[in-house]
């Protein structure tokens, strides 16, 4: 029986040959590696494979869902499987663009056994392979934070970075009151705790960290 080809795309060398040798044991055919764009977008020309599995964060450049885009143009047959450490895709970049119709988003994460992204992917595949070639998964349904808005997790990830709300201001080009009131709605759509001894910039960091998979340092509730 023919195995399904897949392309991977991952930066990290040792993370890519993990994935790659555990797929493998799943009975797929790993066709090719790349760690950059570029590379690898010449790669899927070529080879033509049934899926790639993309990381969203490939480091300095475009990202996975940048050469997710680029491959769903040249090709609407190649099931795409992106698979990050982001719970939403905007904690990334507050302009990320959406994902193409079909992919399928899996957080690092909650996969613990492969033979999750082994049904991610044939969910992927099966999705450019439907009859009336209507994807069925919609790009809203990949979207692990849906109560925030693009200016909400923009302001999420600034307060992480330690930014003062004048700085965040400025940043955003919007006035003080402003920044406030947007950290007013994001703490209430949050549902995070108030009182005199919880810090809600804290709590609103930690919670950063953890939904982009980075390491929480300590300090205050």
């Amino acid at each position: 029986m023919r195995r399904d080809r897949i392309v991977l795309i991952e930066d990290d060398d040792f993370t890519r040959s993990m994935i790659a040798g555990a797929l493998q044991i799943q009975g797929l055919d790993i066709v090719g590696e790349a760690s950059s764009v570029a590379p690898a977008m010449r790669m899927i020309e070529q080879l033509k494979p049934d899926a790639v599995v993309i990381d969203l964060d490939l480091g300095n450049g475009p990202n996975g869902i940048d050469l997710a885009i680029g491959v769903r143009r040249r090709n609407a047959r190649i099931g795409i499987v992106i698979l990050t450490t982001y719970e939403d895709p905007r904690l990334l970049s507050p302009r990320i663009p959406t994902p193409p119709h079909g992919t399928v988003y899996l957080i690092k994460k909650n996969v613990g056994e492969i033979e999750v992204l082994y049904k991610g992917i044939q969910r992927a595949i099966a999705n450019v392979r439907a009859i009336d070639n209507t994807p069925s998964d919609a790009n809203t349904s990949i979207y692990g934070m849906t109560d925030l808005t693009d200016s909400q997790l923009e302001t999420m990830r600034l307060i992480a970075r330690g930014l003062s709300n004048a700085e965040i201001a400025k940043i955003r080009g919007v006035n003080e009151k402003s920044v406030e009131q947007t950290i007013s709605r994001l703490i209430a759509n949050l549902h995070l705790p108030s009182g005199p001894d919880k810090n809600q910039r804290v709590q609103i960091s930690r919670l950063y960290f953890e939904k982009t998979g980075s390491k929480v340092a300590s300090g205050e509730n």
